[in-house]
């Protein structure tokens, strides 16, 4: 038996602990756990242009920033989708940031349209040219990584794209002493199932360094 109910363990409150070996777990059900899991993540609203001059632009939750020097951001896509076929193709990308009054049309992009529809004109938003890369930027969203495909690793049931950051717009609107403050920038995560989540207090602390403890 796989799945929750699988002898590693249950679902459920009153079942005790849940433990999971996941290559004994049904795949979705082994989604639907991590996905709750490893919570909140980034959402990387992606907009890439196909070979035949098509535009695309969806959400993707498998996201982060990898290293900065130089800067790169991973992405982790589920099978071969618009979005994977127009990196493949063009070698380019932009991570277009999600903010909380996007909510709507971010997920309205999640729909499974034809390969052939331009998901800017279905939602109603505006693709305007990047600055270094051919792929869209968008023009609702206050901040725009510019990237180039680096490296692409088979993962088995995904793909996992390597872009290189090239270029980086921000809006003036969310920065503050020269960086983007998340109190203006207002970032929207990704939670499990069909959740999201916006920001709270954020909360500071100032890292640790060896030297001023071993002067005590």
């Amino acid at each position: 038996m796989t799945g929750p109910d699988a002898h590693h363990g249950r679902v459920g409150g009153d079942e005790g602990d849940l433990d999971v070996t996941p290559a004994e777990w049904e795949r979705r059900a082994l989604y639907r756990l991590l996905t709750s899991l490893v919570v909140p993540r980034p959402i990387a609203w992606v907009s890439t242009v196909g070979e035949d001059g098509v535009a695309n632009i969806a959400p993707h939750s498998y996201f982060n920033l990898v290293s900065s020097s130089p800067p790169h951001v991973v992405l982790g896509l589920a099978g071969v989708r618009d979005t994977l076929v127009n990196i493949r193709s063009s070698g380019e990308f932009v991570i277009n940031v999600v903010t909380v009054e996007h909510l709507d049309a971010m997920n309205e992009t999640s729909i499974d349209a034809p390969p052939d529809v331009d998901e800017f004109s279905l939602v109603g938003l505006t693709a305007i040219p990047s600055t270094v890369v051919g792929a869209p930027r968008l023009l609702e969203s206050p901040v725009h990584l510019e990237c180039r495909l680096r490296h692409e690793l088979d993962l088995g049931g995904g793909i996992m794209v390597v872009g290189e950051v090239v270029h980086i717009h921000v809006d003036q609107r969310v920065l503050r002493d020269g960086t983007a403050d998340p109190e203006l920038l207002r970032p929207l995560a990704r939670l499990g199932h069909v959740g999201y989540a916006t920001l709270s207090a954020p909360m500071s602390r100032a890292r640790p360094r060896w030297s001023d403890r071993s002067q005590d």
